[in-house]
């Protein structure tokens, strides 16, 4: 098993899998990759990668998976606290829970819809 940093050149989303550029391998375009999800049964996360954004793969030799998107010094984490559990959008909308405070923050760029048997507000 090889561990390569990678970058998208092609996003799949309809099979949760991209093509990646292997710069550790001469730059060669990968086969159609599957990215290792959280949750795909009874539970299910899905947040695909952009086109260009560094991630880490695993190969056995032809055969790869993509274990997730890494920070670079392009693109930094946008929170400097352990504490803080964050989620941006490209459109600027965000969700952040900080579990030292309590305190949840959405901030939306659009309309926000909230539905429930019962939705209770103290």
């Amino acid at each position: 098993m090889k561990m390569e940093e990678c970058t998208v050149t092609a996003v799949f989303p309809e099979r949760g899998t991209v093509r990646v550029k292997r710069e550790q391998s001469d730059g060669i375009i990968s086969a159609e990759l599957p990215i290792v999800f959280k949750w795909t049964l009874k539970n299910q996360e899905y947040t695909m990668p952009a086109i260009g954004e560094p991630v880490i793969c695993i190969f056995n030799g032809s055969v790869g998976y993509v274990m997730g998107a890494i920070y670079s010094d392009v693109s930094t984490p946008p929170v400097k606290d352990a504490n803080k559990h964050y989620i941006r959008f490209e459109d600027g909308t965000f969700v952040e829970y900080d579990t030292k405070e309590q305190v949840l923050t959405v901030k939306s760029e659009g309309n926000v819809i909230v539905q429930g048997k019962n939705i209770l507000m103290n």
